[in-house]
């Protein structure tokens, strides 16, 4: 059986910077994606907008997800706004003529607001991409990476505040975690412990790359906590390694997606994805997993 939802994809990728009708062929494209649902994240100020746009069009298979992704976690000022030079100096440790290029900061106070205008706008969104990324170093514009990383401290802030507001609002959350196991593990034992509601939301760990072990011990602490793995980055470790995780899932709580961005290639690499659960836990898993979506979401079959 096919893959009926893709649960983490990135289609405004596409058009980032496009023209309104590249961006209208965009969403009218959507349409002839052949899955039920996708579920497209948004990673900053810039795709936000375009996820809502494919919510308004396709409200029945689009399910629009809003935040800010680690990778744009620099962008945001904690504190009061400075320009973007001294905000980038304060953050890094050290100053640098390249500063004055990045982007002007945005407060965290801002960035939560226009996220919480999203929530009330579409009652259907869950929160995302949010999380941590210990391996991800600032792009310069225009040129290549710098030696440049953002704090795990200031990432962190980030990501409690966005979940947080999950928590308010009761949506279930895709977490981004990139060599941060640890830190991972010992962020959901915090938020478990000291955050109303957190137990009451779903987090999604996207194309997992926990161990197999930690993944047992995670679902095992955590009822609420749902694990989805990707072929695009999954399959790195190879296919031995990609089986023993999806073995050590609980699969009433397993999901499968793309993490991919073009629309042509999401069903396809889903349902690659699909075949590996499938040869793991058995024939039934699709319709499981459609089941896992809607208590993931929320949702009532």
């Amino acid at each position: 059986m096919p893959a009926l939802l893709d649960a983490h994809c990135h289609p405004a990728e596409e058009v980032r910077g496009a023209g309104a009708e590249a961006v209208d062929a965009w969403v009218r494209a959507a349409g002839d994606v052949p899955l039920q649902q996708v579920w497209a994240m948004s990673t900053d100020v810039h795709d936000q907008p375009l996820v809502a746009r494919l919510a308004d069009a396709w409200p029945d298979k689009v399910v629009p997800c809003f935040g800010f992704h680690p990778w744009v976690a620099h962008t945001i000022s904690l504190g009061d706004v400075q320009d973007a030079r001294s905000h980038y100096a304060a953050l890094f440790g050290s100053d640098d003529d390249v500063f004055s290029q990045f982007p002007p900061p945005l407060p965290l106070r801002e960035a939560i607001a226009r996220l919480e205008a999203y929530l009330v706008a579409y009652p259907q969104a869950l929160v995302g991409e949010v999380g941590v990324d210990r391996s991800f170093r600032i792009r310069e514009p225009g040129r290549g990476l710098t030696r440049w990383q953002t704090p795990l401290e200031h990432q962190i802030a980030v990501l409690d505040a966005q979940v947080q507001l999950a928590c308010r609002y009761q949506r279930s959350v895709s977490m981004h975690s990139v060599r941060a196991a640890g830190v991972t593990v010992a962020w959901l034992e915090r938020m478990k412990a000291s955050v109303a509601g957190f137990g009451e939301i779903n987090i999604d760990l996207h194309s997992c790359t926990l161990s197999p072990e930690t993944i047992r011990l995670v679902q095992q602490g955590h009822p609420n906590i749902f694990v989805s793995f990707s072929t695009a980055v999954n399959l790195r470790a190879g296919r031995e390694r990609l089986c023993e995780q999806i073995r050590a899932c609980d699969p009433e709580r397993l999901l499968c997606e793309s993490d991919w961005h073009a629309w042509d290639e999401l069903a396809s690499r889903t349902n690659d994805m699909v075949q590996c659960v499938v040869e793991v836990h058995g024939h039934d898993m699709p319709e499981r997993m459609l089941r896992c979506s809607y208590a993931f979401t929320k949702r009532r079959v």
